[in-house]
């Protein structure tokens, strides 16, 4: 266990991206693929805020959900393309690339408009963060909900995920058994 780093700003968060060498890895990797409108979303981001609020040593998410929006082409075999395009060449990382243009299908909510349209509708608000590059190489955040619950270590489901959705929200924080990872970490209703 290392010392829990205080962090309270975007600019915080940037810090704390920027001195991770594997994480700009990943993201200069993502990059190359110039695809519309791309994110690095969920643990990515998640994980490394919340084992720096916990004092956790900083072990990178191999998991790397990489997102991005094109309408015009959303057949699932040009993600697995792109999938098995970043697997042979930056094999450091375990990738998944989805169109967000498509992705809407797997709860059958309406068709997203944007990948932060789909990242608004992961499961956790803490989870529906992300983070880029851009043409300037600088580093872009997405928070779809705040910072609030991702830096105060809150597990809150979004509006999508309350009523007869919750129950995927609770399997979720369950099976992943965040709250051993991150014992500071609270679980809330919406």
């Amino acid at each position: 266990m290392t010392k829990a780093k205080l962090l309270t700003t975007e600019k915080d968060i940037a810090a704390l991206v920027a001195a991770d060498d594997w994480m700009m890895r990943v993201l200069r990797a993502a990059q190359t693929l110039a695809l519309p409108d791309w994110w690095i979303g969920a643990g990515f981001l998640r994980n490394k805020v919340w084992d720096a609020l916990e004092g956790n040593a900083s072990q990178p998410s191999k998991d790397v959900d990489l997102v991005y929006f094109n309408a015009q082409d959303v057949a699932p075999e040009t993600d697995w393309h792109y999938d098995e395009q970043l697997k042979t060449q930056f094999p450091f990382a375990e990738w998944e690339v989805r169109n967000q243009a498509r992705m809407h299908y797997v709860n059958d909510f309406a068709p997203y408009t944007s990948t932060a349209d789909g990242i608004s509708h992961w499961v956790e608000t803490a989870t529906c963060v992300a983070v880029r590059l851009n043409m300037q190489n600088e580093l872009e955040f997405l928070f779809c909900y705040g910072t609030k619950d991702l830096l105060g270590l809150v597990a809150r489901p979004t509006e999508y995920f309350v009523g007869d959705m919750s129950t995927l929200f609770y399997e979720r924080v369950s099976k992943k058994r965040w709250q051993e990872r991150w014992p500071h970490l609270r679980v809330e209703p919406l």
